[in-house]
């Protein structure tokens, strides 16, 4: 199979960029830094799915069990996300990279879908069509191009060498093929952070209006063009913003404005 390139020359240079920055790096995280980065990626997660914590709200759910006077189910798909988001991360710590095959995803939709779908719909394959809002995009409905293009998703995955185009493309492929009843959009942004923690660098993520109105531009983007350049866009200027705050010595800053032709 020929690999159909997702970062174009200046995305390649800015994930070599991330990858090879220190500011970057998972491993360089304390302990206290990396539950507050767990507690971080749930509340951004969630408000991509309209879950209505504030994110004081998400930290005393997370971190002291207080639970806000709201839905029932808003308080449980947080938790899910730290459950899954905590489960890997310590195995990644403990034992090294995760293998994404199939099992993983079925596996990670289980713990993200706990209670929040049927008990038969957890961690299997949809046998009923799903729509998007927003898009002209329908994703398939028959239950044997479902499992196809999921085989396919997953085993293409490997097309990829650099971990930052095989985040890209996981999240991407899997939101656009809706392969569950629900609960897609957080199990690819899960699989994204996994590639990026199996390779030591910190999954970033923004809950800015302006930063989720951009994640949702270029899914969306993706699913009518396949085009990957405007989600890129915005999963690499998000890490190279934080790393930009982070970083004191000029030299070791990457420059957006720059055209980056020298």
């Amino acid at each position: 199979m020929e690999t159909k390139p997702i970062f174009n020359d200046i995305q390649l240079r800015k994930a070599a960029f991330i990858l090879n920055n220190q500011y970057a790096k998972l491993s360089g995280l304390t302990s206290a830094e990396l539950k507050n980065l767990a507690v971080v990626w749930c509340y951004y997660s969630g408000k991509i799915e309209g879950n209505t914590y504030t994110y004081v709200e998400t930290e005393a759910l997370l971190k002291d069990d207080i639970t806000s006077p709201k839905r029932y189910e808003d308080a449980k798909m947080l938790k899910n996300l730290y459950n899954g988001f905590v489960t890997v991360l310590e195995q990644i710590l403990k034992n090294g990279a995760i293998d994404i095959d199939q099992r993983t995803v079925l596996t990670i939709h289980s713990m993200l879908a706990d209670e929040l779908v049927q008990t038969v719909d957890k961690g299997v394959l949809r046998s009923k069509a799903v729509g998007i809002t927003g898009t002209t995009y329908t994703p398939p409905k028959e239950p044997e191009e479902i499992k196809a293009a999921f085989e396919n998703v997953v085993s293409g995955q490997h097309q990829y060498s650099n971990p930052m185009e095989r985040a890209v493309y996981l999240h991407c492929n899997i939101a656009r093929l809706q392969p569950f009843i629900d609960g897609n959009k957080r199990t690819s942004r899960l699989l994204e952070s996994i590639v990026l923690m199996n390779h030591d660098i910190i999954p970033v993520y923004s809950a800015q209006d302006e930063d989720l109105l951009n994640y949702r531009k270029g899914l969306i983007h993706f699913y009518e063009t396949q085009d990957y350049s405007l989600y890129a866009d915005y999963f690499l200027n998000r890490q190279i913003e934080r790393i930009n705050s982070l970083s004191l010595k000029s030299d070791v800053k990457f420059n957006l404005q720059t055209n980056l032709e020298q």
